[in-house]
């Protein structure tokens, strides 16, 4: 009896051990325990009318993570897409309100996102500026960029051509939910089969090692950041054919939400590691946070502190590991 109970302790304890050496195992528990917490204190979170929210408002940070989270895989981080997004989207607008066809419209949105995230890697590549210091520079200039074109109003009065785009069903899911779940299984499939965008783990690992390997570094950087802008305008896109219009807020702060979701997720600031499923997971947490602030009747100012306590607290988590995989490799 006491060799079973002995036994029973150890694979118990091996377990616990293995969910909290495994990013995405302890984020699904962690998870679970907060959905338990949020069904038991609140009528309202395990409602379709809830999840449908839930789901619809994640949709785009979601969208945009994924990009990002190949990006910052390869040790480049993007705080632009906030911005890329507004402003995409203000062109959208100013488009439609000029008599220009839904479809054209989109396309020029679509061109401008890319075309954005193409200067950023002309920063990044032609003038030796660190993504993060390049991106966060853009961040400031798209935004401002777009409050100047949409000048303080909101841009609407778009036709059913152009909002069919972000209120349509298939199946009764919301258009906005299909695109979400489209853009995580394509990102999943091409960092898992295309050798192109693999190639972000050796990148963020060593650059050195990934030159003398052939990889064109320049060539991804331009490529990944082009991917991250369209897909950034693409939301936007999304959203103001949702919403039914463009507002010089579209997008505050999305690029803080995301940095917080993919680092929880164990998207490593330093590149080199990760998966996109705990990407998808840690934008999901930061999500789920965000709606119980609002079930929960709490000061939305507390959103803000809870971010910036995530975001720490990963941060750290995120060296420790490091620190912790060194001591490890220095003792074989």
């Amino acid at each position: 009896m006491e060799k079973t109970s002995g036994s029973t302790k150890v694979s118990v304890a091996g377990v616990l051990r293995k969910i909290l050496q495994t990013r995405e195992l302890s984020l699904v528990v962690l998870l679970a325990i907060i959905v338990i917490a949020l069904m038991s204190s609140t009528s309202t979170f395990a409602t379709s009318g809830n999840i449908r929210v839930l789901l619809q408002g994640m949709s785009v940070d979601m969208m945009i993570a994924i990009p990002m989270a190949i990006s910052l895989i390869a040790g480049n981080i993007d705080f632009s897409v906030g911005s890329n997004l507004c402003l995409s989207s203000a062109i959208v607008g100013l488009a439609l309100n000029g008599g220009v066809p839904a479809v054209l419209a989109v396309l020029i949105g679509l061109a401008s996102g890319a075309f954005f995230g193409f200067l950023n890697g002309v920063i990044i590549n032609k003038l030796g500026v660190t993504p993060l210091v390049a991106t966060l520079g853009t961040w400031m200039a798209y935004r401002g960029i777009a409050l100047v074109i949409i000048g303080g109003q909101t841009l609407g009065n778009f036709g059913e051509s152009f909002t069919i785009i972000g209120r349509a069903t298939w199946l009764g899911v919301p258009s906005t939910i299909v695109y979400m779940f489209a853009v995580i299984l394509i990102g999943i499939f091409i960092v898992k089969y295309l050798s192109f965008f693999h190639n972000a783990y050796l990148i963020g690992s060593n650059k050195l090692s990934a030159r003398l390997a052939g990889i064109n570094i320049e060539k991804f950087i331009y490529v990944s950041y082009m991917i991250t802008g369209m897909i950034a305008a693409f939301a936007g896109i999304v959203l103001a054919a949702r919403l039914g219009s463009s507002s010089q807020n579209a997008g505050t702060q999305l690029e803080f939400r995301n940095v917080v979701g993919l680092l929880v997720g164990g998207i490593s600031m330093d590149g080199g590691e990760g998966k996109l499923i705990g990407a998808v997971l840690g934008v999901t947490l930061m999500q789920i946070i965000n709606n119980a602030i609002v079930l929960l009747y709490l000061n939305p100012s507390y959103t803000q502190v809870i971010t910036g306590g995530i975001l720490i607290l990963a941060v750290a988590v995120d060296q420790l590991s490091k620190k912790r995989k060194e001591i490890g490799r220095a003792h074989v």
